[in-house]
């Protein structure tokens, strides 16, 4: 059925048009990729044909969000992503905005003027649409997994990425030709996932048709759907789907800039020393107690207690960290008396000990301190000489982080306000519902704070 009309779609598969199609194979490998590497298959109780998709460690580490996953933890050169993400938004927004004003001019007069409308819209625009190919084809130079960012759901949302999914086996784009023409369709629009948007569109219109007689009455005796109203039903479908196609790609660079935005804002401060140095002097001042989001230390009891006891203030310690870490982040400042009025006292052979901090957190948090920066400062004591002090910056984490004792039970510790609680890991997973990814969104209020605000 429509095998006419579907046969326009091949003055479609060359020049722009088709670069298009490759645009969208690029993202579409990137996709299947990482979804192998996410989920992999895994028997479902007793039935050995019924298969579920477990999440991988790699699926976890990059959650439900791949923009900031790639951002913040993949890109190794951020100031040309920036770059080249601004220099072609320019051009996408033009093939955004030219779609959009396709879609509103009077309808086709017919399926092949439709076509002819996408491949002259695609010729007048070819400049962009080669812009927006060389950019796709240098993300997946980098990083097969790259175009990624281009595709996801949080842009997207599910359906929508589901309507325009297809399965990729081929190694590279010169060996999948065929592949390249059914992306072509599915970017401008001209079809859905399982069939061409003719014919979705068809099936639609003649079950409201069916769904309207009357089951006692005559039924039709041939196609119940008009020719006429197919076209103009398939026409804003069809031109309404390009549109949007360009206008998520548009979407999602924007979501890129402002990502990139947010990682050069927290790097900003979380690397800064003059910003802890400036915010370490403030906190100090007066007789201001701690808030939910930084302590201060003389020292840690575990560099220089007794052996026997060295274990046991290790997990305290580790329990202290993790209990930032299973609520909204915060700050540990060490070598600054907590009495008031605070002074410096700083910290003798701050390399070594910060080495053994490193490793003890590791081995109480099971191999899981990623989520700590180790910032060292200098400030000046009472008589003006420098010492080293040590700021430890916790992430707010996406995990539940579990802190293991002596006897090898795990506890769970969250910071409240009368202090640290040990809580049930059911309670600290259900408190992160709404936390994807491991952040240190405590740092604007620690700048709001150093700001006066």
């Amino acid at each position: 059925m429509f095998e006419e009309e579907v046969k326009q779609h091949e003055t479609l598969f060359s020049g722009s048009s088709l670069e298009i199609g490759k645009i969208h194979w690029y993202i579409q490998k990137a996709d299947n990729e990482m979804g192998n590497r996410c989920f992999i298959k895994q028997e479902k109780g007793a039935i050995r044909e019924i298969m579920r998709d477990v999440l991988t460690p790699f699926g976890d580490e990059v959650g439900l969000d791949e923009i900031h996953w790639w951002v913040f933890k993949k890109e190794p050169k951020m100031e040309e992503l920036l770059e080249r993400t601004n220099t072609v938004l320019t051009s996408v927004q033009k093939l955004k905005e030219d779609s959009v004003s396709m879609k509103n001019k009077v309808a086709p007069e017919s399926y092949a003027d439709l076509v002819g409308r996408i491949k002259k819209f695609t010729e007048r625009d070819g400049k962009e649409i080669h812009a927006l190919h060389d950019y796709v084809v240098w993300l997946f130079s980098r990083d097969i997994l790259a175009p990624i960012i281009l595709f996801t759901p949080r842009v997207w949302g599910t359906t929508r990425l589901s309507d325009r999914m297809v399965q990729i086996r081929a190694n590279s784009i010169e060996e999948d030709q065929q592949t390249v023409r059914k992306c072509a369709e599915l970017a401008l629009g001209l079809r859905g996932r399982f069939s061409h948007t003719i014919g979705e569109v068809h099936n639609d219109i003649a079950a409201e048709i069916y769904d309207s007689i009357d089951p006692e009455g005559p039924w039709p005796s041939s196609d119940p759907v008009s020719e006429r109203t197919l076209l103009v039903q398939t026409s804003h479908k069809v031109l309404d789907e390009l549109a949007t196609y360009f206008e998520f790609i548009r979407d999602s660079m924007r979501n890129i800039i402002l990502e990139i935005g947010k990682y050069n804002d927290q790097t900003r401060l979380l690397y800064n020393e003059s910003f802890w140095s400036r915010f370490v002097t403030k906190a100090m001042a007066g007789n201001r107690v701690e808030t939910q989001l930084w302590d201060f230390k003389n020292t840690l009891e575990m560099w220089q207690c007794k052996e026997e006891k060295k274990h046991e203030f290790e997990v305290a310690f580790s329990e202290q960290v993790s209990s930032y870490a299973n609520s909204s982040g915060g700050v540990l400042i060490i070598g600054i008396t907590n009495e008031h009025p605070r002074k410096v006292v700083g910290i003798q052979e701050l390399e070594s000990k910060m080495k053994f901090t490193k490793s003890v957190l590791d081995r109480c948090t099971g191999g899981n301190a990623g989520f700590v920066h180790f910032q060292q400062i200098r400030l000046k004591d009472e008589a003006g000489q420098e010492r080293d002090c040590l700021v430890i910056a916790i992430a707010q984490t996406k995990k539940v982080i579990q802190v293991k004792d002596q006897q090898g039970k795990f506890s769970c510790p969250t910071r409240q306000a009368t202090g640290l609680h040990r809580s049930e890991y059911d309670e600290v997973l259900q408190s992160k519902a709404s936390v994807l990814y491991d952040n240190y969104n405590f740092l604007s209020g620690l700048n709001a704070f150093l700001d006066g605000r």
